[in-house]
């Protein structure tokens, strides 16, 4: 529903700098990217993913994470135990439940998402 492709690129383009984690993998430890993640299983840790335009970490449904994001774009449709810091888009999806604070510059918000933490635009304008 809040997908969008940049104009120019392909989805193959897009799955071949693609990370995936699966649904049944634990990882403990921190993750760092500069394109997109893809997290359907449990990580421990905290992750980064930033550099690249494309940028984005998406957790899905039956993910768990429990650990600080930092992400140029966010889309959380799982399990956050952690702060979110994004330069870019934070999106939470109808089945999302976020427990720690959301740094962001652009925010989505699906009915059902549920957030246990304050939100704070990080565009604010001094006056």
């Amino acid at each position: 529903m809040f997908n969008k492709m940049k104009f120019g690129s392909s989805s193959k383009d897009q799955l071949l700098d693609q990370t995936v984690i699966g649904q049944s993998a634990v990882v403990v430890g921190n993750i760092v990217s500069q394109d997109r993640v893809q997290l359907k299983g449990h990580v421990v840790g905290n992750i980064d993913v930033n550099g690249s335009p494309n940028a984005q970490l998406s957790v899905l449904s039956h993910a768990h994470v429990e650990g600080d994001i930092n992400a140029q774009q966010a889309v959380v449709d799982g399990v956050v135990m952690g702060n979110i810091e994004s330069t870019g888009r934070v999106e939470l999806h109808a089945g999302a439940n976020v427990k720690g604070n959301i740094s962001y510059a652009t925010m989505a918000i699906e009915h059902g998402a549920k957030l246990f933490g304050m939100m704070s635009s990080n565009d604010v304008k001094q006056y």
